[in-house]
């Protein structure tokens, strides 16, 4: 039998306090940031690096996933922001799939970019 909801509330409030923790105002560079050296290579490790810095040093292109991410990957919002045409910025997220092998059009993808290139900037 399934308890109802008054019976979940009571066992769960029975539960040990665990440590909470306060994540509102912490950036992925700011939890990069406190890794040591050595644990910022290994997530690098796997990755041409080569073909990132390229990207990563490309203003346009870092200009273009910026705004591709704060328009939270969509393709028609990021066209129309910044003033180019919805298949100029496919051409442009397929030419960054092809050198780095990340479709950032996949959520999981597009946080694995992120942290390279915030791991890129804090060498």
């Amino acid at each position: 039998m399934v308890a109802n909801n008054g019976e979940k509330s009571n066992s769960c409030g029975n539960m040990p306090q665990r440590t909470r923790f306060k994540v509102r105002n912490v950036s992925v560079a700011d939890i990069l940031a406190e890794l040591t050296k050595s644990q910022r290579e290994k997530l690098i490790s796997g990755y041409d690096l080569k073909n990132f810095a390229k990207l990563f040093e490309d203003e346009d292109t870092m200009a273009t996933v910026e705004c591709y991410f704060n328009c939270g990957m969509n393709v028609s919002e990021t066209s129309r922001r910044m003033y180019m045409h919805r298949n100029t910025l496919i051409y442009r997220l397929k030419k960054i799939q092809k050198l780095t092998g990340l479709d950032i059009s996949r959520f999981d993808m597009a946080v694995t970019f992120e942290v390279l290139r915030t791991l890129y900037k804090l060498k």
